[in-house]
């Protein structure tokens, strides 16, 4: 059973592209992006490498591509950089505050 906006099964693979779903206001103050989503009344606050990924979330880059430059900015492998950005990635899912890109569309 899953709450209101969750999306179960979401287990994207470092070839998903990711984009920001609409309505979510968001802003990076001091590196930490704030992520205000009115449809289910949260206020979410992401630490500087979550706030990384969320901000390159536009669905033209693969999770590997963010995880390599995700590398080149913080002292991190880009094998560890990628393991956090798939676990993050699924959980943004279920929050309903980003989405799968088709590359059909």
């Amino acid at each position: 059973m899953t709450s209101e906006g969750e999306r179960p099964g979401a287990a994207p693979g470092p070839r998903a592209r990711l984009r920001r779903v609409e309505g979510i206001a968001w802003r990076v103050i001091e590196g930490e992006a704030v992520l205000v989503n009115v449809r289910r009344d949260e206020v979410l606050h992401l630490n500087p490498t979550a706030s990384f990924l969320w901000s390159g979330l536009d669905g033209g880059k693969t999770l590997a591509v963010i995880a390599a430059e995700m590398a080149g900015e913080f002292e991190v492998t880009e094998e560890e950089a990628l393991a956090d950005i798939l676990e993050f990635a699924g959980l943004l899912l279920q929050q309903g505050v980003a989405e799968l890109v088709d590359l059909g569309e």
